[in-house]
């Protein structure tokens, strides 16, 4: 069983509707067309020489520029706009001649703003409607509906450019559109007090978009001015080690620094300055802090690691034995941290290899604080910096 039915779109419908002519029409003559930026289509038959289509003397004449030199030659048109034209002016179609603009740039001028499309000037001027009904509807939506289904509705939207302005819908319902963040790292990454910031969580939402687009031949850049995904921080590359160091709460981090920063000595300040200077302007370098016991090392280790990890950059706290670890901020060993080899010799370079997950998180640290240090054999160093020439020799061509 089948409906013998036929589908009438909205232009047939259109055309029905104002009596235009429906058979004794010749459909095997082709129209093209062609415009430039800023200019009118010229409309000329496929088997018209394209000489004669560009020397037509009347081919840069049409009823809309008339408009523009009408607005040149008479003062009373420019108080009117291109529909209200008729009104007071008669279009000559032998001679080609007919508010206040001049020239396609002038159009795009409004309240004294020159925009760059005509698309904004609209929106400008009020003639296109804004986006908050799209942003009601997503938001009524995320009351029951997942993110990853918002998700491929704001990319529909994107798609069918139904929104004028989809940055600023874009900005509304961001939180929206990544709320299942946080739950598909815990999930894929079995790490269940993972902390996400605000960028991150819009980076994540963008890079699912993507690829929703890029399913279709298609990518956010094809919609400016939508913001693009940073690749650099996809986090489903499944580095865990680089996740567990980034994942700190960057705000309870910097409420601990602005705490501890204070109570620095003169001696510390100095040091933290020396530091920090160097890590914010890489230029790298090394430096032995030695002190007895209780005069505040790990102390000054804390503050530094708060200041840098509130920022988002990679600290790796490691120390010479278990105990002295735990005193740190996400301490680990430095035989476990740097995969050192247990019998090191002269020779001996730690089992890190070039692409692995161990090798980005070295790569992308900012700092690394080893504390108890000279318990530690000369050789463990040598093989950490051997280690760490050979992993930096692509990024770093001093290494």
């Amino acid at each position: 069983m089948y409906y013998d039915c036929r589908y009438i779109s909205r232009p047939e419908a259109a055309w029905r509707i104002f009596g235009f002519d429906i058979q004794f029409r010749n459909p095997s003559v082709e129209r093209l067309s062609f415009h430039l930026p800023n200019e009118q289509s010229i409309i000329f038959h496929d088997d018209d020489l394209v000489d004669d289509v560009v020397n037509r003397p009347t081919v840069a004449q049409s009823m809309f520029t008339a408009w523009f030199e009408a607005n040149k030659k008479y003062a009373a048109g420019r108080q009117l706009t291109y529909s209200q034209m008729p009104t007071k002016f008669v279009w000559k179609n032998d001679k080609r001649e007919c508010s206040w603009p001049t020239s396609f740039d002038e159009i795009k001028k409004v309240g004294g703003v020159q925009y760059n499309s005509f698309r904004d000037a609209c929106y400008a001027r009020g003639l296109i409607e804004d986006d908050k009904e799209y942003i009601d509807a997503i938001t009524e939506a995320a009351t029951w509906s997942l993110a990853s289904s918002l998700r491929k509705l704001f990319v529909t939207l994107l798609t069918s450019s139904s929104m004028s302005k989809p940055e600023n819908v874009w900005e509304m319902v961001w939180q929206y559109l990544s709320d299942d963040a946080e739950y598909i790292y815990r999930r894929n990454l079995s790490v269940s007090d993972l902390n996400m910031n605000e960028s991150q969580k819009k980076n994540f939402a963008l890079l699912e978009m993507e690829k929703l687009l890029n399913a279709w031949n298609k990518s956010l850049s094809d919609y400016p001015p939508m913001p693009m995904p940073d690749g650099n921080n996809d986090w489903f590359c499944g580095n865990r080690l680089l996740l567990e160091e980034m994942s700190y709460d960057r705000e309870a981090l910097m409420h601990q620094h602005n705490s501890l920063h204070p109570k620095l000595t003169d001696q510390q300040l100095l040091i933290y300055n020396k530091v920090m200077g160097d890590v914010e302007t890489e230029k790298g370098g090394m430096y032995f802090v030695y002190g007895y016991g209780g005069t505040g090392k790990t102390f000054l280790w804390k503050t530094i690691s708060a200041a840098l990890r509130s920022k988002g950059e990679v600290v790796l706290n490691v120390a010479s034995s278990g105990i002295a670890s735990l005193l740190l901020p996400g301490g680990r060993t430095a035989h476990s941290r740097f995969a050192i080899p247990l019998g090191v010799n002269e020779d001996s370079t730690c089992n890190i290899k070039q692409g692995s997950p161990l090798a980005e998180l070295i790569i992308k640290s900012k700092l690394i604080i080893w504390d108890e240090a000279p318990m530690m054999h000369k050789h463990c160093f040598e093989a950490l910096d051997r280690t760490m020439r050979d992993l930096m020799r692509f990024k770093n061509s001093r290494s």
